[in-house]
């Protein structure tokens, strides 16, 4: 077995082995998107790259052309419901973590 010595340099803790131990930049916790932004953004891109696909069988570029609208209308709705307070840690929203 070997011992777990650590040295300690201003905030950060590093291990004898070279493993970091309490890196503050990441001391919060991220979130995990679980929010109505991030959820209908997940539903709209996987409808549009859905929608491209079948497009994309039936060769058909109008099809594709739709599906990769309805995809971007996605990210670009998430974004606008984040700035409105419905994303992670949002004034709207229940979860603030």
């Amino acid at each position: 077995m070997t011992t777990q010595e650590s040295v300690h340099t201003d905030q950060v803790t590093i291990t004898e082995d070279g493993r970091v131990v309490n890196d503050p930049t990441h001391a919060e916790p991220i979130g995990h998107g679980n929010s109505p932004a991030a959820w209908s953004m997940v539903f709209l891109v996987l409808a549009g790259v859905l929608v491209a696909g079948v497009g994309m069988l039936m060769w058909n570029m109008v099809i594709v052309g739709i599906g990769a609208a309805i995809a971007v209308g996605g990210v670009v709705l998430a974004f606008v419901l984040r700035q409105l307070g419905y994303g992670v840690g949002g004034s709207k929203t229940k979860s603030h973590h």
